[in-house]
């Protein structure tokens, strides 16, 4: 699991699943393309959260507003990574590069991993789970990400179940 080579260690996490009727290489390439643009819902929950909207929801588009892709296993996992105070209006998102996560060591920010895990129930099923970590180094910004998350962390849920729904519909409507 990508999650632990980059966040082993986290101060808030959750989690969502799918089942999805559809082969595992069908369900990767469409979580690889990640394309919700006809999703209001995403696009509105975005907004709600404070996350600023990409020109495109796609997965390009999420990388020119600081997510980066991490590292990815084909068929088996993709993992994305966010550096911010994320508790601030802007977020205060930080640029990096792959290879900078693991060691980044600026106490005032906290570190975000969202991954999209694939495993084969059979050879015509598909389960699909994410999970989000946040880890805060120390006691003040778990502090200020601790409020931040009770208010955000519905919404933040209910943007997973959103593309976790929209991932399968297009893996078994195409």
């Amino acid at each position: 699991m990508l999650q632990d080579k980059y966040l082993r260690q986290s101060d808030f996490s959750k989690s969502e699943f799918i089942e999805i009727n559809a082969p595992i290489d069908k369900v990767y390439l469409v979580v690889e393309t990640l394309n919700f643009e006809k999703s209001r819902i995403i696009y509105w929950l975005f907004k709600l959260r404070g996350i600023p909207v990409p020109e495109s929801l796609t997965l390009k588009g999420l990388e020119k507003i600081n997510f980066v892709k991490l590292e990815t296993i084909p068929n088996k996992e993709i993992i994305l990574g966010l550096i911010g105070q994320f508790w601030t209006p802007t977020g205060r998102l930080k640029k990096f590069k792959p290879e900078e996560f693991i060691n980044f060591d600026d106490s005032t920010f906290a570190k975000a991993t969202w991954n999209f895990e694939l495993t084969e129930s059979n050879d015509l099923k598909t389960r699909l789970n994410t999970e989000t970590r946040i880890f805060c180094p120390t006691t003040k910004t778990k502090k200020k990400f601790k409020i931040y998350w009770t208010i955000i962390q519905p919404f933040s849920s209910w943007i997973r179940k959103e593309i976790l729904r929209a991932i399968k519909n297009q893996a078994e409507n195409n």
